[in-house]
């Protein structure tokens, strides 16, 4: 009897009864992998003391060149030397050396950073302007309030680093204040073809006008503190202007 009940259980009982098994095995089909933690390799030990070293390094020659600012500001730049910048840093000359192979590229050093931040600011002015015109104003402007805000790097720029300064220094500020020049050269000659511009105005050659009208006004404001430089300026980006610009445009203005 007990035989014979087995055998006559109905498909569907049949079915229930094997039911709890396939959903186990669907369940285990459908369950989602397990998610591998894969560790990042560990870095290269030597990779890690060379980067060590590296940023020690920089720490380091920015910790010297600030002090060789300081050291040049308060001596000058006849004084300025790397036995005078040693004692000043409580080192030795063959720990400047390892930085600095001359006090020539030390200066030089200091130097360009002052030139990247003017030329920047340069850009930003000239791409600003709505014409040539208006650019080369914009030019002799910011570049006297520039580094009248920082007349200490101007000295260093200009008047300090080329006398003591890497030969190749010279170089790199008419490569840089090229860019600049290149711009505000290429907005002047379509002021030029649009008549704005008098007729024999070179509108290459206006740029570099403009650049060295504010290097004498830097070198003569500097020199006297006392001098009302805002308005003398201001003549001077007036009287720029007026000498470029067409006297029908001038009239019509």
């Amino acid at each position: 009897m007990p035989r014979s009940s087995v055998h006559s259980l109905s498909p569907l009982a049949a079915g229930l009864q094997q039911r709890p098994r396939a959903r186990r095995r669907a369940d285990a089909s459908t369950r989602a992998p397990p998610v591998l933690s894969v560790s990042e390799p560990e870095p290269d030990p030597k990779a890690r003391r060379i980067a060590r070293k590296s940023k020690r390094q920089d720490n380091r020659r920015q910790v010297l060149l600030a002090c060789a600012r300081e050291v040049l500001l308060a001596h000058g730049p006849v004084a300025f030397t790397m036995e005078r910048l040693a004692v000043a840093a409580a080192t030795s000359k063959a720990a400047l050396y390892y930085y600095f192979r001359s006090r020539e590229e030390l200066v030089a050093a200091l130097a360009l950073p002052i030139l990247a931040r003017e030329v920047e600011v340069l850009s930003r002015v000239v791409v600003r302007a709505d014409t040539g015109l208006a650019g080369l104003a914009a030019l002799l402007r910011a570049r006297v309030e520039h580094h009248l805000a920082d007349r200490d790097g101007f000295r260093i720029l200009y008047l300090w680093a080329p006398v003591i300064g890497d030969p190749r220094l010279l170089a790199e500020v008419h490569l840089l204040s090229a860019v600049v020049h290149t711009s505000l050269a290429a907005r002047l000659q379509r002021d030029h073809k649009a008549g704005l511009l008098r007729p024999d105005a070179d509108p290459r050659r206006l740029p570099d006008l403009a650049w060295s009208l504010a290097q004498g006004l830097l070198i003569r404001i500097i020199s006297d503190p006392g001098l009302a430089w805002r308005e003398l300026l201001t003549d001077a980006c007036t009287a720029l202007i007026r000498g470029a610009q067409d006297p029908s445009a001038i009239r019509h203005s």
